[in-house]
């Protein structure tokens, strides 16, 4: 009886570890991912110009983000999604795997913070983006949701999207909107 006894300790001692080790393999193959996921967005925000802030897809720029963004996540086959704007964290804006506004289930989220300049230079944005990865159990599933983030270089605005340099945003595309 107490040989019974052992095996069975014994087993469960391995199944154990067997859980462990997946899901370190399963956490290291979703932060890789959601890391890849974060570098080309922010590829594709720097390659922009910005990012588009209206949901109607009207503008030149708004249509290529999304369909670069929709591109890359058919490819990538991501499907990690969470939560913007907690109670300590404001100004994000959520977007869905096709690049569109989406803050209700949003695959990633961005926000742009003004970076002024000196009255010489124009002025400036950068862009923060959030992205998310869970650890997914083979048997439990969702355990845990983290998100990873990553920022651009300056982006700089031209005169002409700078209200304070007599400029008009509203009748060039290329200006960010924000």
């Amino acid at each position: 009886m107490k040989e019974a006894f052992g095996g069975f300790s014994l087993f469960n001692i391995v199944i154990v570890f067997v859980l462990l080790f997946a899901g370190y393999i399963s956490m290291s193959i979703n932060y890789s991912k959601a890391y890849n996921v974060k570098n080309e967005i922010l590829n594709i925000i720097k390659n922009q110009g910005g990012v588009c802030t209206s949901q109607t897809p009207d503008a030149f720029k708004c249509f290529n983000f999304s369909e670069q963004i929709s591109d890359y996540f058919k490819e990538a086959n991501y499907r990690s999604t969470g939560v913007c704007n907690s109670d300590d964290e404001t100004g994000w804006v959520g977007y869905n795997r096709e690049g569109l506004l989406d803050n209700q289930n949003p695959a990633f989220c961005v926000k742009a913070i003004r970076a002024n300049s000196n009255s010489e230079l124009p002025n400036a944005l950068y862009y923060q983006v959030k992205v998310f990865y869970q650890l997914d159990l083979p048997v439990i599933r969702n355990l845990f949701e983290f998100s990873i983030y990553g920022e651009t270089a300056r982006i700089y605005e031209p005169n002409e999207c700078d209200v304070d340099k007599g400029g008009d945003p509203n009748s060039y595309p290329w200006c960010s909107g924000v």
